[in-house]
């Protein structure tokens, strides 16, 4: 457990729709491996990844976690400010 995840966050009505945005590392790198893993014998593996290597598909995957984490930058930014407020340590 990060420092971060430790800390009380304040809730936003848009929480539950950031946290179905991407995360963590881009999908068309565990999508190459899977193909190249099995010699591209499965047309379904290929026709993901190439969904998932397509430059439009990779810069909306990148801006969403891009957002997600400016998102949850700026709840803990709230947080803080409003524990300074209230004089409370965590």
């Amino acid at each position: 457990m990060s420092h971060h995840d430790a800390v009380e966050q304040p809730e936003s009505p848009k929480s539950a729709w950031v946290g179905e945005l991407a995360d963590g590392p881009p999908s068309k790198k565990d999508l190459a491996a899977l193909v190249e893993s099995d010699g591209a014998d499965d047309p379904v593996e290929v026709e993901y990844y190439e969904a998932a290597a397509d430059p439009q598909f990779v810069l909306n995957e990148t801006e969403q976690r891009r957002f997600r984490s400016q998102f949850r930058r700026r709840l803990r930014h709230l947080a803080a400010q409003a524990r300074r407020k209230t004089g409370s340590p965590s």
